[in-house]
């Protein structure tokens, strides 16, 4: 074939010249991070077409890789690791798995039961939770304990909230629970089971602080023909000490929401590669609630995690935006703006009347020479003032509790239905202690998390 019969786009070609660099005839990459991972002598791009060609499964997970990965970036594993926050120097991450019920599993110091599901976690060490329990009348694993098979709902849903109550033990008052669960069809009709689920933990003492909705692009087809697809699941955020518990959302805000706060929508597609477990959930799921919720560092003597402190800043503007960098451009130009002329601006807020005093800093009482500075900014800056009154914030350190001596350790995640291992893969993958039980440990791939995944 000539480079005249074969035709193609521009744009086109050079996605194409990329994926070629990484990609030859002997390959048995069948997603782009398959590709990644085999770097092998470069092709052009007739060899890759023909490639493509022979192997349509390749083809047609290169076609989702690059759309999610073109529409919903999303930060790499270094990037991750580095927004975290600070680990204890002197400590490493570990990693256990147990065989065990998670409807029934109790501390081994506890002398109120015997021997059976009894695991190696104490009382209040948990920072977070981040699970899936098998969903009604969905998969049978074929065990006489498992959840999941009850013959109602409100069944399913009791038994549900009284494996919580045996969770909430080992959870820290300043851990949270993010639990991801999915309806069901009965008789053609939903059963409402997230709804449920919601209202018996409230009733059960739990607060949900967000019901996420984890929108997944590319979910397991359906040949219902009088029904949409159901592409979406909720994911709960359930804590204990509605006031108290560990929160991170600057971490979150930087990594996925370019400095804002991201909303309740997560845009996650499944792992291609799952092993062989029936029913794994994504990676990026448990790095949301990881970068979210679980604190980097926690004082084992008094309990409280060492959180981010925060500082906002004067000139530190979004430069995303045109408006942003036209207002710094400005500031730049006129010596005579300095940055008690900034702070002025910040503290009479966008006006000193109306609704906008809510974002003041004593609005009404600013004195006359604050006044006069944020006067005279603004007649420089003119309408573009605005940008300066909602500067991005930076963290200046880390907090620190009130102990002599602090016995610092890593924040530790559980997932007391580990599956495959994804849950504990992660905690291990971000720096985290990992811990998971589950009914049957054979699903569980050793090498997720026998890694730090540099």
């Amino acid at each position: 074939m000539s480079d005249d019969e074969f035709e193609v786009d521009e744009e086109v070609r050079g996605v194409v010249s990329i994926i070629a660099e990484q990609l030859n005839h002997e390959s048995n990459a069948t997603s782009f991070a398959d590709f990644i991972d085999e770097i092998e002598d470069s092709s052009d791009i007739r060899d890759l077409h023909t490639y493509l060609l022979d192997h349509p499964k390749a083809a047609v997970n290169l076609v989702g890789d690059l759309e999610e990965y073109f529409a919903h970036p999303k930060p790499d594993l270094k990037e991750l690791k580095k927004g975290q926050g600070e680990f204890p120097d002197d400590t490493e991450p570990w990693w256990k798995i147990a065989r065990a019920d998670a409807t029934k599993v109790h501390p081994e110091t506890d002398s109120d039961n015997d021997g059976t599901n009894a695991i190696g976690l104490k009382e209040d060490s948990v920072d977070l939770i981040v699970t899936s329990p098998p969903y009604w009348k969905k998969r049978d694993y074929q065990d006489d304990d498992q959840l999941g098979q009850e013959e109602t709902r409100e069944e399913y849903i009791e038994n549900l909230i009284d494996a919580l109550e045996h969770w909430k033990v080992f959870l820290r008052p300043t851990g949270s629970l993010f639990l991801n669960i999915g309806d069901t069809y009965r008789n053609k009709s939903l059963q409402a089971i997230p709804g449920r689920f919601e209202a018996a933990a409230i009733d059960a003492g739990w607060t949900v602080r967000n019901e996420i909705r984890w929108a997944k692009d590319n979910g397991i087809p359906s040949s219902a023909q009088d029904r949409l697809v159901p592409r979406h699941e909720v994911i709960y955020h359930l804590v204990l000490d509605k006031d108290s518990y560990f929160y991170d959302l600057h971490g979150y805000s930087g990594l996925y929401g370019n400095g804002s706060n991201p909303g309740d929508v997560w845009r996650i597609s499944h792992d291609r590669n799952t092993g062989g477990h029936l029913a794994p959930y994504p990676c990026d799921l448990v790095r949301r609630a990881a970068t979210l919720a679980c604190p980097p560092s926690i004082c084992t003597k008094c309990g409280e995690p060492r959180r981010r402190q925060m500082k906002r800043g004067l000139t530190n503007l979004n430069t995303d935006r045109q408006q942003a960098r036209r207002a710094l451009e400005i500031y730049d130009e006129h010596d005579e703006l300095t940055e008690d002329h900034i702070r002025a601006i910040q503290a009479v807020g966008i006006s000193d009347a109306g609704k906008a005093e809510e974002f003041q800093v004593g609005a009404g009482e600013n004195d006359e020479d604050v006044q006069r500075r944020a006067k005279e900014a603004k007649e420089i800056l003119g309408g573009y003032f605005r940008e300066f009154t909602f500067p991005k914030w930076t963290t200046v350190g880390w907090s620190t509790c009130d102990c002599d001596e602090p016995k610092l350790e890593r924040g530790t995640i559980f997932d007391p239905f580990a599956g495959s291992g994804t849950t504990i893969q992660v905690a291990n993958s971000l720096g985290y202690n990992g811990f998971g039980t589950d009914l049957d440990t054979s699903n569980f791939q050793q090498d997720q998390a026998l890694s730090t995944y540099e």
